[in-house]
């Protein structure tokens, strides 16, 4: 048992070269946080009984394996693992983290079933959303990547490797904290992943590739070299085994690939998703299967569009995932879905989904700063690291929509003004609510004398230009669920109706601009999950209606067995947006 207010003691980097930013700090402690159990997908019911419970400890998971996939931010994940037993447990590290790219990283959305749901303005997709803002001061990344390393290195097993992949961006910096933290002589290779496909410049070389930096936790590390070998280019090689110097020799199966990589995602491959991000699952087989054996621990803790967890799934490795966007673990959790239905017969490892440290964002944050901005007209900035944008003439800072506009939020603002003695124009705060006593102390701000930096206030809600955004109205569904009269072991569940306020409006149909129409309210569901014993806490995934193609619609009447004394049935439906709605009914 754990003491209260327990510390997971860090080993200190001992590497070199070391580099140094402003405010650099080691991590010498890290403690780890309450996980809460919100889904579990095991269509042979075995794991239920396993995951329930919040409970995650590698003790107890070690000899009645099932995979975990958490909600969370990856500093509190990791540190949460270490707490659980996990140290020294992992074989594999891969992380796509950003790559301070000062860029927009959008999931493309399209409703199901119809062909055309984009708009011809702005080559933006109607139903993009903003996944994350890659966008960081120096030194803000360095400490970031800095403190996520550290914990990887702490869980990685003696005979572990980490690849972390990277471009032209921040790879240069980040092959030095690699160094430090891993040690240089655990470098093993710098792969180039080149892939040669999308615009070129014309005032340069086009930019084609990015890197993969690998390293081991020490001198012995796992490289399972048949894995990995690819065919003979050269007829010569056949020649010389056949008829030449090597005749009557054994020919090898292949060669070790080299360093450089070409591996390409088609856009309009059946494998792509729509994540921008999205890395190809023969790169994830390359790694997954030179660095880890069958029944190895893979880890990624910026797991994205689940590619790893997809291709440890395939290969048969137990794996763990995390990301802090919502919308990456709702589409992980589909893909998985999808793979492992064929594998239950093979008895496969299944997996649950965790909420670590009660993270749970009301809005995605990304998505609603970028409806924000456009609502209203701001120009985004991208080499300002306080400031978001600007709006005219004035600076504009959005403060975080998940708390009401504070005097703290205020007090940093005018710290920022306060570093920059220069700056002379006016500041357009733009809020989702504010605390009463917030307009005194703007007012008293703008009185000083002198004051050229005025504020002012855009409040989402009630402001007379720009009020009414993200009056949100909840998914509403018709859903019959019903026990079979022929047979009460049996029930039947029929979705009649279903519409998505949000999806609507992000339409906006009533637009002559925009002439999409909406046949069937299918189109907006992504999927359907059904758990038949729900006990009000957490979804057991008994049934789940992920339909294969993009353009496939859910099927919307279904019939399974259910206990035959009195259950709640509860079918969750997730729209296209990821907006979940759970519906509920004793019978």
């Amino acid at each position: 048992m754990l003491k209260k207010n327990h510390k997971n003691k860090i080993s200190p980097t001992k590497g070199r070269a070391m580099l140094y930013w402003v405010r650099k700090k080691p991590l010498d402690y890290v403690k780890g946080y309450p996980t809460q159990l919100l889904e579990v997908f095991d269509p042979c019911s075995d794991l239920s009984l396993r995951a329930e419970g919040e409970a995650i400890s590698y003790e107890k998971l070690k000899n009645n394996w099932h995979n975990l996939l958490f909600h969370g931010e990856n500093k509190d994940v990791l540190a949460t693992l270490l707490e659980q037993g996990f140290r020294g447990k992992i074989d594999l590290v891969y992380i796509d983290p950003p790559f301070m790219s000062n860029a927009d990283y959008v999931r493309k959305v399209e409703l199901r079933g119809l062909k055309e749901t984009r708009t011809n303005i702005d080559d933006a997709d109607l139903l993009q959303q903003t996944m994350y803002f890659d966008m960081w001061k120096n030194d803000t990344y360095l400490q970031f990547i800095y403190e996520r390393l550290i914990l990887l290195k702490e869980l990685l097993a003696e005979t572990g490797s980490i690849y972390i992949h990277l471009d032209w961006h921040v790879g240069h910096y980040v092959k030095l904290l690699m160094d430090e933290v891993f040690g240089q002589g655990n470098f093993r290779n710098e792969i180039i992943w080149h892939y040669d496909i999308g615009a070129r410049g014309k005032e340069g070389f086009g930019t084609k590739h990015d890197n993969i930096f690998c390293y081991s936790k020490s001198n012995e590390w796992i490289f399972n070299t048949e894995e990995v070998l690819v065919s003979f280019k050269s007829k010569m090689t056949e020649w010389r085994y056949t008829q030449g110097g090597q005749k009557g020799k054994e020919m090898p199966k292949g060669k070790i690939p080299s360093d450089v990589w070409d591996i390409t995602l088609n856009a309009m491959s059946s494998e792509h998703i729509g994540f921008t991000t999205q890395k190809p699952e023969a790169l994830l087989e390359r790694i997954i299967n030179a660095s880890s054996n069958p029944d190895d621990l893979v880890l990624d803790c910026f797991i994205g569009s689940g590619t790893t967890a997809a291709v440890a799934q395939k290969l048969g490795r137990h794996w763990i995932g995390c990301d802090i966007n919502k919308g990456a673990i709702q589409t992980t959790s589909k893909r998985l879905q999808k793979i492992i239905k064929p594998q239950i017969n093979e008895k496969k490892y299944s997996f649950a989904t965790y909420k670590v440290n009660n993270y749970d964002l009301q809005i995605l944050q990304t998505e609603a700063i970028e409806l924000a901005a456009k609502h209203i007209g701001i120009q985004r900035t991208r080499t300002d690291s306080f400031f978001d944008g600007t709006l005219g003439k004035n600076l504009v800072k959005i403060i975080d929509f998940n708390h009401p506009f504070t005097l703290l939020d205020l007090q940093l603002i005018q710290d920022e003004l306060r570093k920059r003695p220069e700056e002379d124009r006016n500041i357009t705060i733009v809020c989702l609510g504010k605390e009463l006593a917030a307009n005194p102390a703007i007012e008293e701000w703008n009185k000083k004398p002198g004051q050229v930096n005025k504020i002012e206030v855009i409040e989402l809600r009630t402001d007379k230009k720009y009020g009414k955004f993200l009056i949100h109205k909840a998914d509403e569904a018709k859903v019959e669920i019903l026990r079979s009269a022929q047979n009460d072991k049996l029930v039947k569940i029929k979705i009649k109706e279903f519409i998505s306020p949000t999806i609507i409006e992000r339409l906006n149909i009533d637009n002559n601009l925009f002439k999409v129409k909406i046949p069937d309210f299918r189109c907006m569901i992504d999927c359907v999950l059904i758990d038949t014993d729900y006990n009000g806490k957490t979804f057991h995934i008994i049934y789940s209606d992920v339909p294969e193609k993009k353009t496939d619609l859910i099927k919307g009447k279904y019939e399974m067995e259910i206990p035959k004394t009195k259950t709640i049935v509860a079918v969750k439906i997730i729209d296209m947006l990821g907006e979940e709605l759970i519906i509920t009914k004793k019978i």
